[in-house]
């Protein structure tokens, strides 16, 4: 179960960068890279009016964070050392990136991202990690 569990958090991991590397969805004029870091995509930066170069750096933060975090907490949970006493707090921080980002640039595709990462979230604080 504890290798299904590791999978599964790279598997995270690479969707993040998948999307991340994704045009956005419906756009005439598509342009890869373009889900995580154009202002268009996010609520909250179109509303305040934020610079693009501001949001693009941002988006492309949060998906680091958050990628590097999932593949660091699913090969700590394999036995890596260095990370094996550290990913369950790896996990916890990624999907917090992970929340933050998808939240900022929603799109109802993402829906089951966000549910994983409440998931990823309640464990680390306190649930019981498959072993």
């Amino acid at each position: 179960m504890r290798t299904f569990f590791s999978l599964f958090l790279i598997a995270h991991a690479l969707a993040h960068a998948g999307l991340a590397a994704a045009p956005i969805p419906g756009d005439p004029d598509p342009k890869p890279g373009a889900f995580f870091t154009e202002v268009i995509r996010s609520w909250l930066f179109q509303k305040i009016g934020s610079a693009p170069g501001f949001v693009r750096l941002v988006g492309i933060i949060l998906v680091a964070l958050s990628t590097l975090g999932f593949i660091f907490s699913g090969l700590g949970a394999l036995g890596v050392p260095g990370l094996s006493d550290i990913w369950q707090a790896a996990a916890g921080l990624a999907a917090a990136f992970s929340l933050i980002l998808l939240i900022l640039f929603w799109h109802p595709w993402i829906i089951v991202g966000v549910l994983i990462d409440i998931g990823i979230g309640v464990l680390s604080l306190g649930g019981k990690w498959p072993e």
